[in-house]
Order: structure tokens, then sequence, then C-alpha cells
């Protein structure tokens, strides 16, 4: 699969294959990746929560991200991540935590990815209330967005853009 970015020339991004998801075909994962291509300009921070294959991290940095963490609580991932950050030679400014992301403390980046189910993100957000961030969520239903909108209206959050896909 390849997205265009009008800045630049393609980028290519290699996923090892036989995850459930994180291959980039899967709408959340699609609509996260054009919203980064959209948003992470050369130098920023990113956290990314719920990393899974890495994919979002990998295009952070092929992005030209200087740092990104990425974060996953599912141990079964972290060899996949690692497989996936060798296939894309990436040696640097990517960490991995195998940490749960709602005990992450640190919200201090330029953005932050969270492509999480939506219980998770409901209690995130909350944590997410004095960051600065663009943050950019997905992995929420339809079906959800009265609740979230809720839950943006209650913590001072600011939704500039809402894209659906699915």
């Amino acid at each position: 699969h390849h997205w265009q970015n009008d800045n630049s020339a393609d980028i290519v991004i290699k996923i090892k294959p036989g995850m459930a998801f994180g291959t980039g075909h899967h709408e959340t994962t699609w609509l996260m990746l054009n919203q980064i291509l959209k948003h992470i300009k050369p130098g920023m921070s990113i956290l990314d929560l719920g990393t899974g294959s890495g994919i979002l991290s990998i295009a952070a940095i092929k992005l030209g991200a200087e740092k990104v963490d990425a974060v996953e609580f599912d141990s079964d991932c972290e060899s996949k991540f690692n497989e996936n950050l060798q296939l894309n030679h990436i040696e640097k400014n990517i960490h991995y935590h195998h940490h749960d992301v709602l005990t992450w403390e640190y919200f201090n980046y330029d953005i932050i990815l969270a492509n999480i189910n939506c219980n998770i993100i409901e209690e995130l957000i909350p944590k997410l209330k004095g960051t600065k961030a663009l943050v950019i969520l997905s992995g929420l239903l339809k079906t959800d967005d009265k609740t979230m909108e809720q839950i943006f209206i209650k913590q001072n959050f600011q939704v500039k853009e809402k894209v659906i896909k699915g």
C-alpha cells in the first residue's frame, strides 16, 4: 500500500505480514496515516499510544520526526515492532515502551497519536488535558460520536477535524 505525500517522494513502509492490525489497510490505520502526512513536520516529537506493529511510529520517523515514544501493552507486539524497525532500517529516535497507555504520565509532545479502542480513549482524554500537543485519535465508531463529544466539551478539547471512513 502506498500513501502520497504532496511535498515529497513516496514514503515506503515495510511491515511484516501476519498481524491482525497494523498493515495499513485497516480503516483506522489508514485514517491515521493520512493525518500524519498532513501534520508531522521535521523535528517534531511524537507519542504513539497503542503502537502495535509500529507502523505509525515508522511513518513519523520517515516524515522527519526527531523523537518517537511508542507505547504498547501487548507484549506479543514487541518482537514484531522491532522486526518492522529493522525492515525499515530505523535504528534510532524510536523508543519502545512496554507500558499500559492509561498509566503513561508524560504528554509533552508536538503530536500524540492514539489508534486504540473507544473505552481506552475515553479514559485517556482527561489525562491529556494539560498537553499542548495536537492529539489525533482513531478507533472510534460513529456510534460513539455523541459520547465523545460530551467528553471533549467537558475537558475543554477543541475538535479541529473529524474524518470518517467505513
